[in-house]
């Protein structure tokens, strides 16, 4: 593990990994403890990009059958350093959030839990421009 960090409040964990061999690649869980509501959660993730821009990834939680609440996605050409985490807040029908991101937010998914909570965003909100940029992006 690369790093360890807690909101503020002690309710979101977010544990930075680094994985592969040869190039540096890095992963990030997210653990919410006490989402008990049916609705998703999401936070933003900001970065530093490899490339020199800063990235925004989404990242959406959902309760889970058992255990807390957690997504786990890939950060795309994290630097390694210079990050930040929103507080998870509810996704509501009128969400929005730009196309691109969320592009990149739902195939940085790494797990089945992480792509269900795509969908669980996905039948929640009423933009039907990114109810089909996250049906893209899951196939």
């Amino acid at each position: 593990m690369l790093l360890e960090a807690s909101s503020p409040d002690g309710v979101a964990r977010f544990l930075v990994r680094s994985r592969g061999d040869s190039v540096a690649e890095h992963s990030l869980e997210v653990v919410v403890h006490g989402v008990e509501a049916a609705v998703p959660v999401m936070t933003a993730v900001r970065y530093t990009n490899l490339a020199g821009p800063e990235r925004v990834l989404l990242v959406p939680i959902v309760r889970g059958s058992f255990g807390p609440a957690a997504s786990y996605v890939q950060l795309p050409g994290f630097s390694g350093e210079d990050w930040t985490a929103s507080v998870p807040v509810p996704v509501g029908p009128d969400s929005e959030w730009d196309a691109a991101t969320v592009a990149l937010s739902v195939s940085a998914s790494l797990n089945e839990a992480t792509r269900h909570a795509w969908r669980e965003v996905r039948a929640l909100i009423s933009n039907a421009g990114l109810r089909r940029v996250i049906d893209r992006a899951l196939r």
